[in-house]
């Protein structure tokens, strides 16, 4: 009787261990952060990812798996228990591939990271425009103080579903410093900006600009303006104030009473108003030797370029009649 029982129970481990359990299917499950192997247990129990909570703890234990366990989404689709807990050991949580295009605003990368569940967009846009909250932070730059706009660097990456905000913002900061910080030291003996302000340039030559090859040119025109005590009238600017890029702009929203608005202010809008490629970043560091101070759009994503206002106002005409 003790022989059957001890080989019932064998059998009830092996079944538990290695078979897979038809619970409720495809399951996305959450591991939080310091979670122990009783906790982890009783979320997988609750989801019908396990079927005993005790004998996941005692597997566990026994392949020393207890404390390797980690954090993080997880994707099961009616696994063994043995599966279960070698996913968790090696972390292979479910992870989402997210591609953010040159010249978006904060929010509009907030919206694609809450779409994609990766992070809420409050908490993501909280952590941006505090930047201060972030725990070590050890970067070999300084962060601004108001904002992270300018600096969540366009690329694509992999995120975890339900990843902290904190990590998801240092991974954009740290592709910056990767992609950014180089070109930056190499042209700091051609260039007088500072880091912060090539980032906001850039990110005004980002808008301002639909064929890359002209971003040196637009560069060069924002560097004169600047060196002669002219507003740079970036329609842009006013757009960020206005919390649209979409629409264009009527005569009275150019008087938006605003930092941002560069028709109204002298030099550059306190920070930047959308997060810039590697090319506009580098057309400012680098722009064109040319001494144009004026530009306007040809209707093609083109510009006519104009030295002079006289120029400037005959392109107006010509463009903007065709």
């Amino acid at each position: 009787m003790i022989a059957i029982g001890a080989v019932f129970l064998t059998f009830l481990f092996i079944s538990q261990v290695f078979l897979p359990f038809y619970g409720s299917g495809k399951v996305s499950v959450v591991i939080p952060e310091g979670a122990d192997s009783f906790k982890i247990a009783r979320i997988l129990s609750q989801q019908r990812v396990i079927k005993s909570k005790a004998c996941f703890i005692l597997v566990s234990k026994i392949l020393n798996w207890e404390k390797n366990l980690k954090a993080g989404r997880y994707e099961f689709n009616s696994p063994s228990m043995l599966e279960v807990l070698s996913k968790l050991r090696k972390g292979e949580i479910k992870v989402c591939r997210v591609t953010i295009p040159e010249g978006l605003p904060k929010w509009t990368i907030a919206d694609i990271m809450s779409q994609n569940g990766i992070v809420e967009k409050e908490d993501f846009l909280n952590i941006v425009d505090n930047p201060q909250e972030l725990e070590e932070s050890n970067f070999s730059f300084s962060l601004p103080k108001n904002t992270l706009e300018g600096y969540l660097y366009p690329d694509t990456y992999y995120f975890a579903k339900g990843e902290d905000p904190q990590k998801v913002v240092k991974k954009f900061l740290s592709r910056f410093e990767e992609k950014v910080l180089p070109i930056y030291q190499e042209a700091k003996t051609e260039n007088s900006l500072s880091l912060e302000e090539v980032v906001i340039l850039a990110s005004i030559v980002e808008k301002e600009a639909q064929i890359s090859s002209e971003k040196p040119m637009i560069a060069a025109v924002f560097y004169n303006r600047l060196k002669r005590g002219m507003r740079l009238r970036a329609d842009p600017t006013v757009k960020y104030a206005l919390g649209d890029f979409r629409s264009k702009l009527t005569r009275r929203e150019l008087k938006t009473p605003s930092t941002y608005n560069t028709y109204l202010h002298y030099g550059l809008p306190p920070s930047p108003i959308c997060n810039p490629g590697r090319d506009s970043i580098y057309a400012v560091l680098y722009p064109a030797k040319v001494d144009y101070l004026y530009f306007v759009a040809r209707g093609d994503g083109s510009h006519k370029f104009s030295r002079t206002y006289g120029e400037h106002l005959r392109a107006i005409s010509q463009y903007r009649k065709g």
